[in-house]
């Protein structure tokens, strides 16, 4: 009798834990394919996110929080709109859902290069430019943040920590589980949400 009960609450651990993970696995606002709705792809300076989950930025003991809420591609994925927000805390040790924080959001339209040539010569057209608190980063694509300010291939000081919340009470950004990483030119990884500590 007692191995039986210890074999039922055994098998309802195991279904409630596998629950839990696949509800961490893709945030409900985000119904894109999986590919894109279930994981970060950092590559070089640029990384892209799911809709719904938080990117953390830090610099000098500040903190900021960004995500996508709504992904709407053109006829090529690197064309089209999304809608974004953001928070931001002077001191990394307060909470980003306390009264000091600075929120932005706004609506980005990624368009085609214009332009001549490669390199000097093109330039972005359409609203790419997002705030968090006083920082400034460009989008590359509808759902693809540039690391680094103004687009110049320089290390800047920014470090990236992708999450798998989906709400921001949900961060804890002391986490020593958040995988933390800086412009790496030659750098690429995925890094599914169910992965991803909150």
């Amino acid at each position: 009798m007692c191995l039986r009960r210890l074999y039922l609450a055994l098998t309802l651990a195991s279904v409630l834990s596998s629950r839990f993970i696949m509800a961490q696995s893709r945030c409900p606002m985000d119904g894109r394919k999986a590919e894109l709705a279930t994981q970060f792809r950092i590559a070089g300076a640029s990384i892209q996110m799911p809709v719904g989950a938080f990117l953390l930025i830090r610099k000098n003991g500040q903190l900021g929080a960004i995500r996508l809420v709504r992904v709407d591609s053109g006829e090529r994925t690197d064309n089209g709109t999304s809608a974004y927000e953001s928070y931001f805390v002077a001191n990394s040790s307060d909470p980003l859902t306390g009264t000091t924080t600075v929120r932005h959001s706004g609506e980005l339209d990624i368009r085609p290069l214009k332009g001549p040539g490669r390199d000097l010569w093109i330039y972005k057209t359409g609203a790419y430019r997002v705030l968090v608190g006083k920082w400034v980063f460009g989008f590359v694509t509808p759902d693809t943040i540039w690391m680094l300010p103004d687009h110049h291939n320089s290390d800047h000081g920014y470090e990236f920590a992708p999450t798998s919340a989906c709400d921001l009470s949900q961060i804890d950004s002391n986490d020593k589980r958040l995988r933390w990483s800086r412009y790496n030119p030659d750098g690429s990884v995925i890094l599914p949400l169910s992965d991803l500590p909150k």
